[in-house]
C-alpha cells in the first residue's frame, strides 16, 4: 500500500540502526511512497512539515526514540496530520504505551495501515510533550549523560551520569499552584508531571499508561529525603508499591503553574533536556494529536 507521507529518520537514537537496517528502512519507506528526511541539527522540522503538507502529505513518521517523537510532534499537534512511530530508541516509552511493535518492519506497517486514534498531549510553556516533564535529579542525569557525547558507549555514559548525579544529589524548591493545590511550596529531588497517569501498581521498571485520553496531567513528587532512603523508594517502585513511600504525593489536574526563585530551570521533557524560563505553565491539551496504533 502506497501513501503520501514523510518519514523522519534519527540514525543516532538510543538503539543505533545498523547500515543494513537503515538501507532496509529507506528502501521499504520509498517503496511505500514515503519521503525520507534524515534528522540533524540543521533540519527545520516545522518548515519541512509545512512544505510536505502543502504537497499533500498527511502521515508523518518518527523513526527514533521518545526524543525524536517529541521534536516531530511540535509541528503536528492541533492539526489533522497523523503521527506514526517506528521505535528505535533506548526506552520507547510512548511507543510501548500505544502498543506499537518494536521491530521496524512491523512498526512501519502500523504507521501506514494501523487505526488512527486521537490522544492528549501536555504543554509546558510553548512546548508540547507526549510522555512527561521532570525536575530535579533526572534533568541533571540527562545533562551528565550527554556530556560524554554520542560516540561514547551509552551504558557507560548512563553509569557516569548516575554516579555524578547521586554524588551531587540536586534538589529544587518549587511553588506549585493548580486547581488541586494552592500555593504549595515543596523541596524535592523528584518532581514529575505526566501526560495522563501511570499505573504505579505494575511490578518492574516500566510503569505504563493504560489511557492517553483522560484529559488530565498527573503530578508526582517526593519530599526531600536522604540518599539512603532513595534506595527504598526505588525498591518500592520496582515492587509496584511506590504509593506506600512516606510523603509520596500524586494528583491529577488540567493545569498548573510552577514557580521558582530561579529565572530559568533545567527541565527534562520526553527525555530531552531544556532550559525554560519560569514560571512554568503546564496544561493538558485534550484530543490534540492523531496517532496510528495497531488495529484490534
Amino acid at each position: 500500500m502506497r501513501v503520501s507521507g514523510t518519514l523522519f529518520l534519527n540514525r543516532l537514537s538510543g538503539v543505533r540502526l545498523t547500515p543494513v537496517d537503515v538501507a532496509g528502512l529507506r528502501e521499504e519507506a520509498a517503496a511505500r511512497g514515503l519521503h525520507v528526511v534524515e534528522l540533524g541539527d540543521d533540519v527545520n522540522l516545522r518548515a519541512i512539515v509545512r512544505e510536505r503538507t502543502m504537497r499533500g502529505d498527511r502521515v508523518f513518521i518518527a523513526a527514533g526514540g521518545d526524543g525524536t517523537v517529541h521534536h516531530v510532534i511540535q509541528a503536528l499537534v492541533n492539526t489533522d496530520a497523523i503521527l506514526g512511530v517506528v521505535p528505535t530508541g533506548t526506552y520507547n516509552h510512548f511507543a510501548r504505551d500505544l502498543g506499537i511493535p518494536i521491530g521496524w518492519r512491523a512498526a512501519l506497517d502500523v504507521a501506514l495501515t494501523g487505526e488512527t486514534r486521537q490522544i492528549d498531549t501536555g504543554r509546558i510553556n510553548d512546548r508540547f510533550f507526549v510522555n512527561n516533564v521532570t525536575l530535579g535529579l533526572y534533568p541533571k542525569f540527562v545533562a551528565h549523560r550527554e556530556e560524554k557525547g554520542r560516540d561514547y558507549p551509552r551504558w557507560k555514559a548512563r553509569l557516569f551520569a548516575a554516579y555524578i548525579t547521586l554524588r551531587n544529589y540536586p534538589h529544587v524548591i518549587l511553588n506549585v499552584e493548580s486547581d488541586h493545590e494552592r500555593h504549595e511550596v515543596i523541596r524535592t529531588h523528584m518532581f514529575m508531571v505526566s501526560n495522563n497517569g501511570y499505573d504505579l501498581s505494575r511490578i518492574g521498571v516500566e510503569a505504563p499508561r493504560d489511557r492517553l485520553n483522560e484529559g488530565r496531567v498527573s503530578v508526582y513528587w517526593l519530599p526531600h529525603i536522604p540518599r539512603w532512603q532513595l534506595t527504598r523508594f526505588i525498591a518500592r517502585y520496582l515492587a509496584g508499591r511506590v504509593r506506600e513511600t512516606p510523603g509520596f504525593r500524586s494528583y491529577r489536574t488540567m493545569r498548573m503553574r510552577v514557580q521558582s526563585t530561579k529565572s530559568k530551570l533545567e527541565v527534562g521533557i520526553d527525555g530531552e533536556l531544556f532550559e525554560l524560563p519560569t514560571p512554568l505553565a503546564i496544561t493538558i491539551v485534550p484530543q490534540s494529536l492523531n496517532v496510528r496504533v495497531p488495529r484490534v
